[in-house]
């Protein structure tokens, strides 16, 4: 009865729960301190609804992962628009700080030779001090685990967030 339990597989809720986070956060530290309307559509992708005015469950998700920020104390917002965002959204004191905060790389993609990153720091020959200082923003990293494509990339950084 609980052989399909014992699978492994992927949890592509949480997969799906870390981009959203990830998502948010760069669209919050992106308008930060400024105060806006975040919609799940910029977090989870455009959705239309379906004859009964059912959102898919992806898109619900993005929703919840919004409320999430807020109950975690990562975001601040006024209301919800709806199930479709939420106002006036801002970063909280704590989120700005974990965004802001420089560290060494958090994901080393370990199929990569010579042990390249996903979030590469490189290369420094010719770049300034603060330009390097600026790739080590967990921010940055968090936006180039974005570009690359990688869940695994993103939830490492995301993990790193939440576990700081």
């Amino acid at each position: 009865m609980f052989e399909r339990y014992n699978q492994p597989m992927a949890d592509i809720n949480i997969e799906n729960f870390y981009r959203h986070i990830a998502v948010a956060l760069t669209l919050l530290y992106s308008n930060f301190p400024s105060k806006f309307a975040l919609y799940v559509d910029e977090v989870a992708g455009i959705d239309e609804p379906d004859e009964y005015g059912l959102h898919s469950p992806r898109y619900t998700s993005g929703f919840f992962a919004l409320l999430w920020l807020e109950e975690e104390g990562y975001m601040r917002f006024a209301d919800t628009i709806r199930e479709d965002g939420v106002d006036q959204a801002c970063l909280t004191h704590k989120a700005f700080l974990k965004l802001s905060a420089a560290c060494d790389p958090i994901y080393v993609d370990p199929t990569l030779d010579n042990a390249s990153t996903v979030l590469p720091l490189e290369p420094r020959v010719g770049l300034s001090p603060s330009v390097i200082e600026e790739r080590k923003l967990v921010i940055s990293q968090l936006r180039r685990a974005l570009r690359s494509g990688s869940s695994l990339a993103v939830d490492k950084v995301i993990q790193h967030i939440l576990h700081t």
